[in-house]
């Protein structure tokens, strides 16, 4: 497909919106002298709106067209190379003249849902999860809110190890780790443990990942995951121990970094609680607070993230995991 025929469109469907030329387009032609034959100029600032209507005429048959044109070259994980060939097309920037085409190859990926869809993986748990621990997920603190396109969720073990890892990871700050060492523990969580290790009836995991939804909530807080798993008890008093940080000083992080992690004070909780800074190389990536009782482990994650959000994450961390920590108390107590 090429871009200036889906460019077109776009182009024709502003003007059967009803739309007007936005703030930065001129009504008076551009030159011909100046632009490309087969060049199409279409301003950033022109927003075209897909109405609700069908009919001859409407706005929404050419949106229909342009979803029609562009979506089947899309795989499911829409993924996009635009890699050197023999002769490549120059790039047209909006002031129709061509660009130098990229010497580096790019590569753009990106997901189609449909309006009001949550994340594509379907829930991969054996059965409807307890609607209390749903309800015990921290779903907003201080301008932080849990994500639109994957809301918290609960997966009911037992379930795919694979699909179960990639559905949950997308609702944590620390992805999967395919580590097996007691290191690597501390790095991919405990709901990672639970997975891997106690993939049966009547164990379960919640997630779920917040973040900022305006600038100025950002400027207060910081984007940060919660996990809850429940389970047998001798389970749960498995999924950690804060006196083995000792032995991970330093070990081999997914991607072959160096790795370490270093205790942190926090105010205790449940039966125990303990904190941590994950270090890669000489960068901290994570500050991690776990809560242990005897109905639950709870684990909290900040993530290194840029813009710093203006409390110290060491602060922010006790304080995100005491209000996890009361609400876990209220849903399942």
């Amino acid at each position: 497909m090429k871009i200036t025929r889906l460019a077109a469109l776009c182009l024709l469907a502003a003007t059967a919106c009803g739309g007007t030329p936005g703030a930065g387009t001129s009504a008076t032609p551009t030159p011909a002298d100046s632009t490309p034959a087969d060049a199409v100029i279409v301003d950033k600032d022109q927003v075209l709106t897909c109405g609700e209507g069908e009919g001859e005429g409407s706005a929404q048959a050419l949106c229909d067209a342009i979803a029609a044109e562009a979506l089947p070259t899309l795989p499911s994980s829409a993924s996009a190379s635009a890699s050197a060939s023999p002769s490549p097309e120059p790039v047209v920037r909006a002031s129709g003249r061509p660009s130098p085409v990229p010497s580096v190859e790019q590569v753009f990926e990106a997901t189609v849902v449909k309006k009001g869809q949550t994340s594509l993986l379907p829930n991969p748990g054996s059965g409807p999860g307890d609607p209390r621990l749903r309800q015990a997920l921290l779903v907003g603190y201080e301008g932080v809110v849990e994500s639109v396109m994957t809301p918290g969720a609960v997966v009911a073990l037992p379930a795919a190890v694979d699909d179960a890892s990639e559905f949950i990871s997308l609702r944590q700050a620390a992805g999967a780790s395919r580590g097996t060492s007691a290191c690597e523990r501390w790095a991919s969580g405990p709901w990672r443990v639970a997975l891997r290790d106690y993939n049966r009836p009547g164990v379960q995991i919640a997630a779920a990942l917040l973040g900022a939804t305006t600038d100025e909530a950002w400027k207060r807080s910081a984007e940060f995951s919660e996990a809850i798993v429940t389970g047998p008890a001798p389970m749960l008093s498995s999924l950690g121990d804060p006196a083995a940080m000792d032995s991970c000083r330093e070990f081999p992080g997914e991607e072959g970094y160096p790795m370490r992690v270093e205790p942190i004070p926090v105010p205790p909780l449940g039966t125990r609680s303990w904190a941590f800074r994950l270090l890669e190389e000489k960068a901290v990536r994570q500050w991690v607070e776990v809560v242990q009782t005897p109905h639950y482990v709870l684990e909290v994650r900040i993530p290194n993230q840029f813009p710093e959000p203006r409390t110290d994450p060491a602060v922010l961390l006790p304080r995100i995991a005491a209000a996890a920590y009361a609400r876990a108390e209220a849903a399942l107590n």
